[in-house]
């Protein structure tokens, strides 16, 4: 079966991505073609989230396991499209920024007959959401460099009132052991 799904984002208005893709395809193969259509960095985690109708998180696919206690996720490499995906109309999401929770909204929009090799983009419209938005902070502020700033010590205007003399090692007792 020809899976077509449709992805939009609510970062991009004039974003729109048609996908066509074989049903027996997994989670990975699409996460990998949404990846290299999008320009997005493969080392980087991602995941998709099958929804209800409101777009309510109900069942996670992931791409690695993530061990006892993670949860009910599922493995990318090991599910199906068919498998999770089987109504048209059928609600996901796609994760592609963990961090800072931004996603593509999916929605599986057709089902044909027949079988695809390789997945296919249909249609690519409009400006794809970049994969990191800007954190807004500056390379520079990194520890190492604050340590090394020279103002560093000259800023803390409560240091003269510590003693710093009276934290040794010679009161400290061992008792973890």
């Amino acid at each position: 079966m020809i899976y077509h799904i449709r992805a939009i984002s609510n970062e991009s208005d004039d974003f729109l991505f048609d996908i066509a893709i074989d049903g027996d395809f997994t989670f990975l193969e699409l996460n990998d073609f949404i990846q290299e259509k999008l320009d997005y960095d493969p080392s980087h985690l991602s995941s998709f989230f099958i929804t209800d109708d409101e777009w309510n998180k109900e069942i996670e696919v992931v791409p690695i396991d993530m061990g006892e206690g993670a949860g009910d996720s599922l493995l990318m490499e090991k599910s199906t499209l068919a498998s999770l995906l089987t109504d048209v109309k059928q609600r996901f999401i796609y994760v592609f920024d963990l961090f800072n929770e931004r996603i593509l909204f999916m929605e599986l929009a057709q089902i044909d007959e027949g079988e695809l090799k390789n997945p296919v983009c249909t249609k690519l419209v409009g400006t794809p959401p970049i994969q990191f938005k800007d954190n807004g902070f500056d390379d520079d502020l990194s520890l190492e460099n604050i340590l090394d700033n020279d103002d560093f010590d000259d800023d803390n205007e409560y240091s003269d009132d510590v003693d710093f003399d009276s934290y040794s090692d010679d009161n400290f007792e061992d008792d973890f052991y």
